[in-house]
């Protein structure tokens, strides 16, 4: 009888040993749901940027824009809907200014249908004797998942800042 006691608490102490601790993603759903958005979000961000640099802002804007996109432009009206984007990026020279940016923060709503990015942009452009000039700035766009399950803007804009330190 003296060691039912003892035998009791290793048997107690042993099963807290065991039992498995879950992460609060693995026990949510929901968080889940919305951390994978978040993801998605930040990676379509950065492939969004990518192209930008390497094809340029017109195949980039116009590969990741929605249908009923809104693009906020600095101290000009907006631009609303895919055509008037894509008239407004086919005005951009081929060898244009090189527009790329880096996501500072991403969330999404808990329906993971809905999200933001936020970041700072470089743009650097030749005036005409070639000489480089770069403009810094910081923006924020709104993601949107489709129904085929991409993610496409809906509303983007930014503004200049002093270059970042």
């Amino acid at each position: 009888m003296k060691y039912v006691f003892p035998l009791l608490l290793i048997i107690v102490l042993m099963s807290s040993c065991r039992t498995r601790v879950e992460s609060p993603r693995s026990m949510n759903p929901t968080a889940a749901m919305r951390q994978k958005a978040i993801d998605e979000i930040r990676e379509a961000d950065q492939n969004f940027s990518i192209l930008s640099e390497k094809q340029g802002m017109a195949k980039a804007f116009t590969t990741y824009a929605s249908d009923d996109v809104i693009k906020l432009n600095d101290g000009a009206e907006p631009t609303v809907g895919f055509d008037s984007l894509r008239a407004q990026m086919s005005r951009l020279p081929a060898d244009g200014p090189v527009l790329t940016w880096q996501v500072l923060k991403a969330d999404a709503a808990q329906s993971g249908e809905l999200g933001y990015t936020f970041g700072q942009w470089m743009l650097t452009k030749k005036d005409y004797s070639g000489k480089r000039s770069t403009q810094y700035g910081v923006y924020v766009t709104v993601w949107k998942r489709q129904r085929d399950g991409q993610w496409r803007f809906v509303v983007d804009g930014g503004n200049n800042t002093p270059e970042p330190k």
